[in-house]
């Protein structure tokens, strides 16, 4: 999978104005490269494609999870506690069926092996609760970007998905010692030279989407002030 430093200058390198433009920065590049990507497999995960890969998700090897009261996500009026992650997640992907999350696994730290979560609305599990108050299946839910688990006493948990921001660095090398699961990356590595999230037959339909919103928006803009100051010296 390519860098997302190459796939920049793939843009820059597709036409000849933004290959020489000083005013667009790479910062500017990547921004709209990640967007017109999130478009692009947003339709995909909507037709039930990609699910299987491994090019779209990111992993978060080991989440750290605090015990919270349940009525801190929902209006449930008990002393009923469940696991929360201890930070906010990066901002996910959605589609017509919810967040872009490929799973979320129960890491046990001491056999070093991983169970598979399955997903429930907190509606869907606040009304199992009212049906059955011991309702203890182990389930969880994303709630204000916190990941919430059923079971309180879960203290690590991993999920891989399709996220739209940056993993911060505190997420991906926390202080919990989870040794079941490393990240693939170093940690030093400039985020440029990490990879691209495109499955590579999307990255060109991503590259030309991107050239041409570059070209339409910021060269408009300098025609536009360049127009401008023609038009103020004319009145002068």
């Amino acid at each position: 999978m390519p860098t997302l430093r190459s796939v920049i200058s793939r843009v820059r390198t597709t036409n000849k104005l933004l290959s020489s433009d000083n005013i667009i920065s790479d910062r500017a590049v990547e921004k709209e490269l990640k967007s017109k990507a999130i478009t692009l497999i947003r339709r995909e995960t909507n037709l039930r494609r990609l699910w299987s890969t491994s090019t779209i998700f990111s992993e978060i090897p080991c989440l750290e999870m605090i015990q919270v009261p349940l009525s801190e996500c929902c209006d449930y009026h008990s002393d009923r506690v469940v696991a929360r992650s201890k930070h906010k997640l990066p901002a996910m992907a959605e589609g017509i069926y919810g967040y872009l999350i490929q799973w979320v696994r129960n890491v046990e730290r001491t056999t070093k092996e991983s169970k598979r979560i399955n997903e429930m609305s907190i509606n869907r599990y606040v009304n199992f609760l009212g049906i059955n108050p011991r309702y203890n299946r182990l389930v969880y839910w994303i709630d204000n970007r916190y990941l919430y688990c059923s079971n309180p006493d879960v203290q690590v948990l991993s999920i891989s998905a399709y996220f739209e921001d940056d993993i911060p660095k505190y997420l991906l090398f926390p202080e919990c010692k989870c040794d079941s699961r490393k990240p693939s990356y170093d940690e030093c590595k400039n985020p440029l030279d990490l990879q691209f999230k495109c499955p590579g037959y999307l990255e060109d339909n991503c590259v030309s989407m991107t050239s041409k919103y570059l070209i339409e928006t910021y060269f408009r803009l300098v025609d536009d002030k360049t127009s401008d100051n023609r038009d103020d010296e004319t009145v002068k």
